[in-house]
């Protein structure tokens, strides 16, 4: 782990079929909201399996324990003048195969 633990804060993550809770650092909180009172998976992107605690499965109606998995690719395509598509993934439910949350991180 990168960070240290007493660095990282437990925090639920919204995503469109699912959430997880996983162990924050302070930046990627920041990442992660919207502004609203929630927090989105989706915005913190790629995240090391060990951070998460557990999460929740919409298909499955039920809560797993460890990290949902993840399957991601680096394209590093150009999707726009001076914007690349540098990475994106997809969180899935290791029972089911339902996507829990995707991400895309982009560069210009």
């Amino acid at each position: 782990m990168s960070q240290n633990n007493e660095d990282l804060e437990e925090k639920k993550l919204l995503g469109s079929g699912g959430y997880a809770f996983a162990k924050l650092t302070e930046n990627e909180e920041i990442k992660a909201n919207l502004g609203v009172p929630h927090l989105f998976l989706a915005n913190v992107g790629r995240l090391a399996e060990d951070r998460f605690l557990r999460y929740y499965c919409n298909k499955c109606g039920k809560e797993h324990d460890g990290c949902p998995l993840l399957v991601y690719e680096v394209p590093n395509e150009e999707v726009a003048e001076n914007v690349i598509l540098v990475e994106k993934g997809e969180y899935k439910c290791r029972n089911c195969n339902n996507t829990i949350a995707q991400y895309r991180k982009f560069s210009q």
